[in-house]
C-alpha cells in the first residue's frame, strides 16, 4: 500500500489507517477477541497505521492494540496516541448507557498541564506495551488552549526531542484552534476529524493553508461524518448525534458545533442527499465517494477508518481501490458541493 511521508519527520503512514475508537466499545460493544481479529484483518492487507486514545474505552483500546502488536515488529508499523485526558479507575454507578460500551469502569479527566501529560504518555506506554510511540497527539484541547500551549506541548515537544516520539501534534474536529498550533511551527501533523470530507470542507479557508506553510500533515478521520456519507437520512448520525429536529443542540452540548452555529439538520441532509445523487448517476456509491475524496488534496497524508466487524475493513478497501471518474468530482464542483481549493490532485 501506498505510503506518505508525514511532515518534516522520517516517518510514513499508509494511505489507510485504522481508527481504534470501535476497538474501545464506539458505538457498539466489542469483545477482545473479535477486536483482535479486525486487526489482524487489517494488517493482512497491508495496513500499517493505528490510531488510539487513553479515551477510546478507557484505555482498553489501547490495551487490545498493544495485545495485537506485541509480537509484531515495531518497524513494521506506526501507533499515535494522545494526551489531554487522564483515565482513572470509577467506583460510581450510572444508570445512563455508556458512551464506550462493554469498557471498564474507568473515568476520563481532562488535564493538559505538563506533568500530566507525562503521565498519561508512560500510561499509553504500559498499556500499549511499548517504550516508544511514533505521534503523540493533543487530544481535544477545545476549551484548555493556553493549558495545552504551556503544558502539554511542551511536554510532548520534550518527548520528541528524546527520542520517544517521533512526530507530534493534536487531534480535534475543529479548524480554528488547529490553525493556531500549526502557525506556531512548532507540530508536525494533525488529527482532523470531520471537517475534510465530502460534506463540509471548512479546513479549507484557513487549516489546510497554514498547514502547507508550515510542512504539517493531515491525517483525516470521519471520513463518512458519523454516518450521513453512508445513508443520508433523518436515523443517520452526524457529528456523533442522531440527525433529527433536536440534533444542533445535541452537537453543541457534545462541544463539535460552536453555540453560534446555524446550521440545521435539514441544511446538512439536503446536502447529502444531492451528493448522493450525484454520484448515483455517476455509478458510484457515495461511501466510496467518501472515502476517496479527502485523496484529492495533496496536504493529506492519510484517511483513518474506525471498523467493527472484518467485513468493513474488506469494504473499505474495495473502496479505496476503486478508480472514480473525474466526472463526478466535476459535476459535484460545477454544483457547489464540493469547494474548488479543496481539490488540487484532480
Amino acid at each position: 500500500m501506498k505510503k506518505n511521508q508525514i511532515g518534516k519527520t522520517n516517518l510514513s503512514l499508509t494511505n489507510l489507517g485504522i481508527g481504534t475508537a470501535p476497538i474501545g466499545g464506539w458505538p457498539k460493544a466489542l469483545n477482545e477477541n473479535k477486536a483482535l481479529e479486525i486487526l489482524e484483518t487489517a494488517w493482512q492487507n497491508g495496513i500499517r497505521y493505528f490510531d488510539t486514545a487513553p479515551l477510546y474505552g478507557f484505555g482498553m483500546a489501547e490495551e487490545r492494540l498493544g495485545k495485537f502488536l506485541k509480537n509484531k515488529k515495531k518497524e513494521d508499523y506506526v501507533i499515535s496516541t494522545k494526551v489531554g485526558r487522564l483515565i482513572v479507575e470509577s467506583s460510581k454507578e450510572t444508570s445512563e448507557e455508556p458512551f464506550f460500551k462493554g469498557a471498564p469502569n474507568r473515568e476520563p479527566f481532562f488535564d493538559f498541564s505538563y506533568d500530566a501529560t507525562m503521565r498519561s504518555f508512560e500510561e499509553s506506554l504500559n498499556r500499549l506495551q511499548i517504550d516508544k510511540v511514533d505521534i503523540l497527539l493533543i487530544h481535544d484541547p477545545d476549551n484548555h488552549f493556553n493549558e495545552a500551549v504551556n503544558g502539554a506541548l511542551k511536554a510532548i515537544l520534550k518527548l520528541k526531542d528524546e527520542k520517544v516520539v517521533s512526530a507530534v501534534g493534536c487531534g480535534m474536529n475543529q479548524n480554528e484552534m488547529l490553525t493556531d498550533f500549526a502557525n506556531t511551527g512548532l507540530v508536525d501533523c494533525f488529527l482532523l476529524a470531520g471537517r475534510f470530507t465530502l460534506l463540509d470542507q471548512r479546513s479549507i479557508e484557513k487549516l489546510i493553508p497554514a498547514c502547507e506553510k508550515n510542512s504539517v500533515s493531515l491525517i483525516i478521520g470521519g471520513v463518512f461524518n458519523s454516518g450521513i456519507l453512508v445513508d443520508p437520512s433523518s436515523s443517520s448520525y452526524f457529528d456523533y448525534a442522531q440527525l433529527d429536529d433536536s440534533w444542533l443542540e445535541k452537537a453543541k452540548k457534545l462541544g463539535v458545533r460552536k453555540p453560534e452555529s446555524y446550521e440545521s439538520n435539514k441544511y446538512w441532509l439536503d446536502k447529502a442527499s444531492k451528493i448522493n445523487k450525484i454520484c448515483e448517476n455517476n455509478g458510484v456509491s457515495l461511501k466510496t465517494a467518501a472515502l476517496n475524496f479527502p485523496y484529492l488534496n495533496k496536504n493529506i497524508a492519510t484517511v483513518l477508518t474506525g471498523v467493527s466487524s472484518n467485513d468493513e475493513v474488506h469494504e473499505n478497501l474495495e473502496n479505496y481501490n476503486k478508480k472514480i471518474n473525474k466526472d463526478l468530482w466535476n459535476q459535484l464542483l460545477i454544483e457547489g458541493l464540493i469547494e474548488k481549493k479543496a481539490i488540487n490532485l484532480l
